[in-house]
């Protein structure tokens, strides 16, 4: 994190977020209510300005 100038590899972020008790969450199923057109309008506008990609 370049904040504090300490950095982690993903395995040592795996950890870290083990041992402060978080644990991975994944939904058992899609939501019916989901409008998958609007998740890729999400994608294409909200996301990708989040990763920091350029199309």
């Amino acid at each position: 994190m370049r904040l504090f100038g300490v950095s982690y590899t993903l395995r040592g972020v795996s950890y870290l977020l083990h041992r402060l008790g978080f644990s991975p969450q994944v939904p058992a199923r899609r939501a019916f209510e989901r409008d998958e057109d609007a998740v890729a309008e999400w994608r294409t506008a909200t996301w990708t300005k989040v990763r920091g990609w350029r199309r």
